[in-house]
């Protein structure tokens, strides 16, 4: 798996993740002033980036896992 596959794999898991606490903590109505929803929207602007820049993702975790 190249280095921007992982990381692709990695986003999906952190936002099931993410997903799975928010559902969490509405069905045990779980107050919290965190914003879920501006983190998802968040998410999702950076993911239409990332998408748009694979070569930049790629280099710096290439970088970052070989040092």
């Amino acid at each position: 798996m190249s280095t921007i596959e992982q990381y692709y794999k990695n986003c999906k898991t952190f936002r099931e993740e993410l997903a799975e606490i928010e559902h969490h903590m509405k069905r045990h109505k779980i107050y919290t002033s965190f914003d879920f929803g501006k983190l998802h929207a968040n998410l999702a602007e950076y993911e239409v980036w990332a998408r748009a820049n694979p070569g930049a993702i790629d280099a710096a975790l290439k970088s970052t896992y070989s040092a």
